[in-house]
């Protein structure tokens, strides 16, 4: 794909694999992080959207997914602390933060480790809280194959495409069991539900309207919890919006994010 760019540089001791998309010099950034068992991969045709819009962004991977270096971690903070200082870096402390399912976990606590940092934050799929089934959370390492089938039936719009779900499983088959694992174990005890309203960040809440796994209420929770939230429902969209419906999710974001440029001080 030549409208990508791919690169790696050290964080915390670990490789950090990204690619960026969009015109270089755009104003602003969106810096993506992935959920559970992710890549870059789930940012793919979002990235592209947006580099249609002329939206400059970038996806990296969290140690132990795609092409970062091998890890064992099992904690949000953890996580959180190694894309702190892969924005520094990158020099993208002011970048606006999206983060999707268990990404939208490590974005909201980058923003309670360092407020006022992020520039804005974008939660997809996600919630102030994130418990995971007791099957899914015993079997991500010793029944790999089945979980991954039982997450697939549930992260997707009824409406979805099967190409989309081969693509999606596929997706989660290319992460290391152990790591599966950890992530779920790490979202298993994400919890800053009583920390929501301490966000000075303004923040754009993205929920696909069929989302099984982080269903439109704890997205409405989450955007009511932050002094400074709004909501966006996508409609025929799962808990993997921004790979079932891009150009909707796009929109969304473009237009928060200029709404961050045009009215920084009064955002709403």
């Amino acid at each position: 794909m030549s409208w990508l760019r791919e690169a790696a540089l050290d964080a915390s001791g670990h490789r950090i694999a990204f690619c960026e998309a969009g015109p270089p010099d755009a104003p602003g950034a969106l810096v993506c992080v992935h959920g559970a068992g992710g890549s870059r991969e789930g940012w793919i045709r979002l990235m592209r959207d947006l580099a249609g819009r002329g939206v400059a962004s970038l996806a990296l991977e969290l140690p132990g997914h795609g092409k970062s270096s091998p890890a064992r971690i099992a904690d949000i903070g953890e996580y959180a602390g190694i894309v702190l200082r892969f924005l520094e870096a990158r020099k993208l402390e002011a970048a606006c933060l999206a983060g999707h399912s268990m990404g939208g976990a490590v974005t909201l606590r980058c923003a309670l480790s360092r407020p006022g940092l992020p520039g804005g934050l974008v939660l997809i799929g996600t919630g102030g809280r994130l418990r995971v089934k007791r099957s899914i959370l015993e079997g991500a390492e010793s029944r790999f194959e089945e979980t991954v089938e039982e997450i697939i039936a549930s992260a997707f719009s009824p409406t979805a495409a099967e190409a989309l779900l081969r693509e999606g499983a596929c997706g989660l088959r290319s992460c290391r069991p152990e790591t599966l694992r950890g992530d779920f174990l790490a979202c298993d005890a994400f919890d800053v539900l009583s920390e929501l309203e301490s966000i000075a960040a303004p923040a754009l809440v993205v929920c696909g309207e069929d989302d099984l796994l982080t269903p439109p209420k704890y997205a409405r929770f989450l955007a009511d919890g932050m002094p400074d939230a709004r909501l966006a429902l996508i409609p025929r969209a799962g808990h993997m919006a921004m790979l079932e419906r891009p150009e909707a999710v796009g929109s969304e974001i473009a237009r928060f994010l200029d709404d961050l440029r045009a009215s920084p001080d009064s955002r709403g």
